[in-house]
C-alpha cells in the first residue's frame, strides 16, 4: 500500500504517528510524509521516520509544503495515487462546538481512503465496521482486513435498521429481533453474512451486530458500549438533489461526533 501521512504540527500529531506506527511497517510498500508550514517544520519529518519504525524495504519520501496542514495534504495527495491518507484531527474539542466548523471538510475533499485519528492513542484490538448493508461494505472490509490481520484485531460488523420513517411514507411496523434479522433474506442481512465470511476466510475474528433505532445514535452507542478502537465506514453519495434533502450525511455527522479514530474507505486498496 502507498500511504500518505501528515507528520507536521497539529493537536493530534503524536496520536496519529503512534497509531500509524502500529501497522505502517507491515502494510506499506511506500510512505510519503508531509508537513505544512514550510522548511521550519522539516525536522518533524525526520522525527516521524524515527517514530514509525519502518523496515528498510519501505520507500520513504518527505514533502515540505507552504501553507496550512489541510492545503499540504491536498496538494501532495494530488501528486500520486495513495491507498490511505493518515492524519490527526485538526480541531480541538472546543473548536468543534463553533458554528459552521465541521471536522469532515478535509476528508470530503480527498478522493482516497482516510484514517482520521482522534482521542488518546489506543492499541488497535477491536474495530467496528458500520455497514449500510450495500456494496460499500466490501470495500470497507478490505481496508479493515489490512489493519486487523497483522494486529490480530477483532472486527464487529454492525448494521442499524433505521426506525426513522422516510418522509411522505406511512410508518410501518418495524421488527427488532437481531437473530431473526441476521438469518433473514433481506439484501442487508445477506451482505453482513457475506462480508463476515470474507473476513473469516482471511483469519479475522468477526462478530455481527444489528441495532434498531436512529442510525447515528445507534452507531455511537455501539462504539461506546463495545469500547472499540476504530470506527470504519464507507462513503455514501446522494443520487440527486432530493436525496440530499431527505438523507442524512452520516459520514460527516460521524466524523463530527465520533470521539475515536475513524477509517473512511472509498476505492479498493492495492495489496
Amino acid at each position: 500500500m502507498n500511504l500518505l501521512i501528515y507528520a507536521g504540527p497539529g493537536p493530534w500529531r503524536d496520536e496519529a504517528l503512534a497509531t500509524a506506527a502500529q501497522f505502517a511497517g507491515q502494510i506499506a510498500s511506500s510512505v510519503t510524509l508531509v508537513t505544512g508550514g514550510g522548511m521550519r517544520n522539516v525536522e518533524l519529518l525526520d522525527d516521524a521516520v524515527a517514530r514509525l519504525h519502518l523496515p528498510p524495504d519501505v520507500a520513504v519520501k518527505r514533502r515540505v509544503v507552504e501553507g496550512s496542514p489541510q492545503e499540504a495534504i491536498l496538494m501532495v495527495a494530488d501528486e500520486s495515487v495513495y491507498d490511505l491518507v493518515i492524519f490527526g484531527r485538526f480541531q480541538r474539542p472546543l473548536e468543534r462546538l463553533l458554528p459552521l466548523r465541521r471536522s469532515d471538510a478535509l476528508t470530503r475533499q480527498l478522493r482516497t481512503a482516510v484514517l482520521r485519528v482522534s482521542g488518546p492513542m489506543r492499541p488497535i484490538r477491536c474495530i467496528l465496521l458500520a455497514s449500510g448493508g450495500d456494496q460499500h461494505t466490501f470495500a470497507t472490509a478490505r481496508y479493515v482486513a489490512l489493519l486487523a490481520t497483522p494486529l490480530q484485531a477483532s472486527v464487529t460488523l454492525l448494521h442499524v435498521v433505521s426506525q426513522q420513517p422516510v418522509v411522505f411514507e406511512p410508518l410501518a411496523p418495524l421488527a427488532s429481533d437481531e437473530a431473526a434479522f441476521l438469518s433473514g433474506d433481506t439484501p442487508e442481512a445477506a451482505t453482513l453474512r457475506q462480508a463476515a465470511a470474507w473476513l473469516r476466510e482471511r483469519g479475522v475474528t468477526v462478530a455481527t451486530r444489528v441495532r434498531f433505532g436512529l442510525v447515528l445514535d445507534e452507531i455511537l452507542a455501539e462504539l461506546h458500549e463495545g469500547d472499540y478502537d476504530i470506527l470504519a465506514l464507507g462513503t455514501h453519495h446522494a443520487a440527486g438533489p432530493l436525496d440530499r434533502v431527505l438523507l442524512e450525511d452520516l459520514t460527516g455527522d460521524l466524523l463530527d461526533r465520533c470521539p475515536r479514530t475513524v477509517l473512511v474507505a472509498r476505492r479498493i486498496p492495492h495489496n
